[in-house]
């Protein structure tokens, strides 16, 4: 650890150990104090950022090696006792030395140092959690050791502060309070789903919370360390978060690049109107690890989650991607100049990885969260992931894209699980209800039982299709694209074909150009 850029301190006192106390959850419960504090909270930390993200890097070290022990050196302490173990904290205070730029931003100026109370909370579950999800705790230090946090902007409607490890191995994300105390009192539960039976339900791996004092009082928030489902190894193209519903869920503006990995529902139905076809063993499995994690989540009246999807494509590049959308009027001309300036530039395949880039930490092809492990499924590696490090290690559902069948790589993850249906979030709905009859079903927030109906039956329709017979996974080498197997005639034709191909292309693109053109001219004269 790098303590000469952090200027963080451990305090000379030991770590406290205790008990952490809660509320039992309470359906009726409407978390009203917690909805009215989150908002200035998030505020609050949001200008701490940069001291929450350093303070937390090194506590979060130095409290695992609290725990990272050899069992015959343990020590049995006066706190903790059997079945109390999820309400177990460790605490430190911590001393930080803010930067010139902190000071200047601070409520007091002329204060050289802030003490934070940071606690690991139940760490000796989330430490068996990570063992026996396959990620070596030794592993997991060295991801906070060694570099400060990515921060990031949360995509979703929350606010929540997040970060990313350097590694982009593990996501760090502000909880409010009562997602917290959920965690914790369900964290029992939630250890024995992961080893009991497959699901592809979130990883929590650590949760954390920080105490620090303002000008009024003393504030805690509470952050939690995910697995990332879509580390950049995997090369994903496009990320989208599903829930099943129709308001709000569709990006804004011309689909571009940045915008690849915050798609939502209507998007996918844009982009991919007939769905993906998956192997049929795969669907019914999926299916049934699906509609276990929902009902499991149903009955903890949990709603708003969300089926995150990345889809790393094997037949096309990014540019391709955002031609599938279509455009009109100017910006249609402005797009298809755009490509057209871009034409010259040859295509990168996308399974392929840089030779300069295999001793690049955020490159290698390491990922957690493997979907077919996660389902309890095995297909042909030999046939689906033939010649296709990237796929070997990280065990993606293959795909077929209907109408064009170009092959894909799914990875997924089901997120945002800690959202009840509370007494604020039914009287939402009821509202929606009243103001807007027609479409109340089709807001993001509604009640779990119709959550579930529609979420299954949005993936299950829409989404992902059963293959049945038809599944043409047409390369067995994944290294060669379908274009270049398409055809068998000498190299000298190839080369003839490829040019008069780029010819006929750059007519194309001048012949729709032209087309825009035109269109553009008749509807303003």
């Amino acid at each position: 650890m790098d303590n000469n850029h952090d200027h963080v301190n451990a305090s000379t006192s030991k770590i406290v150990e205790g008990l952490y106390s809660y509320d039992y959850w309470n359906p009726l419960n409407s978390h009203i104090a917690s909805y009215i504090k989150s908002p200035i909270q998030l505020s609050y930390i949001n200008s701490k950022a940069s001291t929450i993200g350093r303070s937390l890097r090194h506590a979060i070290v130095d409290l695992l090696d609290h725990i990272l022990r050899e069992p015959n050196e343990y020590e049995e302490n006066d706190t903790t006792v059997i079945g109390t173990e999820h309400r177990v904290y460790h605490t430190r205070r911590y001393t930080f030395k803010p930067n010139h730029d902190e000071r200047q931003n601070s409520e007091a100026p002329s204060i050289d140092k802030i003490e934070l109370d940071i606690s690991s909370l139940a760490p000796t579950v989330f430490y068996q959690i990570r063992d026996d999800i396959g990620v070596p705790n030794r592993t997991f230090r060295q991801s906070f050791s060694e570099h400060h946090f990515k921060d990031f902007t949360n995509p979703g409607k929350s606010g929540s502060l997040m970060y990313k490890t350097f590694d982009e191995l593990f996501i760090l994300k502000t909880l409010r309070e009562y997602e917290a105390r959920l965690l914790m009192q369900i964290l029992g539960g939630y250890h024995l789903q992961l080893n009991q039976r497959p699901t592809i339900l979130n990883r929590y791996v650590g949760l954390y919370s920080i105490r620090f004092p303002t000008s009024i009082s003393t504030t805690e928030t509470y952050i939690a360390i995910m697995v990332n489902a879509f580390t950049p190894s995997l090369q994903v193209n496009e990320i989208f978060d599903l829930k099943g519903s129709t308001m709000k869920r569709k990006i804004a503006g011309l689909l571009s690049v940045d915008k690849l990995h915050q798609l939502k529902d209507l998007d996918f139905t844009d982009l991919y109107p007939d769905g993906i076809r998956i192997p049929s063993s795969v669907y019914h499995r999926l299916h049934l690890v699906v509609s276990n994690d929902v009902k499991v989540l149903k009955k903890l009246r949990i709603t708003d989650f969300s089926l995150i999807l990345g889809i790393r494509h094997l037949d096309m590049t990014n540019d391709d991607l955002i031609q599938q959308r279509p455009a009109a009027g100017i910006g249609a001309l402005l797009h298809m100049s755009q490509r057209f300036a871009l034409m010259p530039v040859i295509k990168h395949r996308l399974f392929s990885l840089p030779s300069n880039s295999l001793n690049d930490p955020t490159t290698s092809p390491v990922s957690y969260l493997k979907p077919l492990e996660m389902l309890g499924d095995k297909l042909d590696a030999s046939v689906y992931y033939n010649n296709d490090r990237i796929a070997s290690a990280s065990l993606p559902i293959p795909g077929i894209v209907n109408r064009n069948n170009q092959r894909v790589c799914l990875y997924l993850a089901i997120i945002d699980i800690l959202q009840t249906y509370d007494c604020m979030k039914s009287m939402e709905h009821l509202l929606k209800t009243i103001t807007d009859p027609n479409r109340r079903r089709q807001y993001s927030v509604v009640d779990p039982n119709e959550y579930e109906r529609r979420i299954m039956k949005f993936l299950f329709e829409t989404v992902f299709i059963n293959a049945g017979d038809s599944f043409p996974w047409p390369i067995i080498d994944i290294s060669t694209s379908v274009a270049d197997n398409e055809s068998t005639e000498p190299e000298e034709d190839n080369k003839a074909a490829q040019n008069q191909t780029s010819t006929g292309q750059n007519k194309s693109a001048v012949q729709r150009l032209n087309s825009t053109l035109n269109n553009i001219w008749r509807f303003r004269f």
